[in-house]
């Protein structure tokens, strides 16, 4: 395997990170494994997927809220058990009182069905159910992992692109992801990770959102992993690769390795190396708690 390991986690930037992670545990099944008492958070899933909600400087909320076919990171798609479909939409329906977007649900005659909705942010979600999994799905923390779930974890990650197929080909080429579905026959493209536990999705764009801040409320990055031993080398590539860099590469004090920049088409990325993983970790320091 190379350097580029997979998908550690998502970032989601709110005004009020403790609302939107009391609504994530209660309606999709998260539970809180890290909080630095500053308003970030760690959220866990039932299959090990994570992610993090970081406070938007000076509690700014999104001015207008992200719709569908903009380019950029546009939504994550959780999983659920195609007997447990139903019952999920009619939870967030019913229960959540989430927002649907587009004509949702759909049902697909191979096995799918999708559901997309908004959270109390006003970001897109999606719930898939599939007859086949694309994701291998190599739970990293189990042990501390909710159970006896509906919503099982992040099936996939959306990007909407400006030009998928040279985006897709960048992740391919750069980060080393491997191409698994060319065309799913609706227009849209899949790489997988190297460590084959996560998913990408790339769509064509109908309207160019344009670059936005990497602190902007919303749906913002997404952090690569890699080991603490190649971090250095692995921004140093990416460099060379000419990305625009958002924070130099740096080493914090309790060992995180950490470098900030942007895909071609401006989506926000972020290499993670930690020294020890979220269950050795009393305490997540993290850029954000500086400000």
């Amino acid at each position: 395997m190379g350097i580029f390991k997979g998908v550690e986690h998502v970032a989601i930037f709110s005004a009020d990170t403790r609302r939107l992670a009391d609504w994530y545990v209660q309606y999709l099944d998260m539970r809180v494994i890290q909080d630095n008492g500053q308003g970030t958070l760690f959220l866990l899933m039932a299959d090990g997927s994570i992610v993090e909600l970081i406070p938007t400087p000076g509690g700014e909320t999104a001015s207008v809220l992200p719709q569908p076919k903009e380019s950029g990171i546009h939504h994550l798609a959780f999983a659920v058990d195609a007997d447990n479909f139903g019952a999920a939409v009619h939870r967030l329906v019913s229960e959540a009182e989430a927002e649907p977007v587009g004509d949702t649900p759909r049902h697909f005659p191979e096995r799918l069905a999708t559901f997309h909705f908004r959270d109390p942010d006003g970001n897109i979600l999606h719930l898939i159910s599939r007859g086949n999994r694309l994701s291998l799905a190599a739970p990293l923390m189990l042990s501390a992992a909710p159970k006896n779930t509906l919503l099982k974890g992040i099936e996939h990650i959306g990007i909407i692109a400006r030009d998928p197929d040279s985006l897709r080909q960048w992740y391919v080429t750069a980060l080393g992801f491997r191409l698994i579905v060319r065309d799913d026959g609706r227009g849209t493209a899949f790489v997988m990770t190297p460590d084959g536990r996560s998913i990408l999705e790339f769509t064509q764009a109908e309207r160019d959102r344009g670059v936005l801040p990497y602190n902007a409320p919303g749906l913002r990055h997404i952090a690569i992993a890699v080991d603490p031993e190649d971090a250095d080398r692995a921004s140093r590539l990416l460099k060379a690769d000419r990305v625009e860099v958002l924070e130099e590469y740096q080493k914090l004090p309790n060992g995180q390795h950490l470098f900030y920049f942007r895909d071609p088409e401006g989506n926000v990325l972020h290499l993670i190396a930690r020294a020890e993983t979220f269950g050795g970790v009393s305490h997540v320091h993290c850029r954000y708690d500086r400000h």
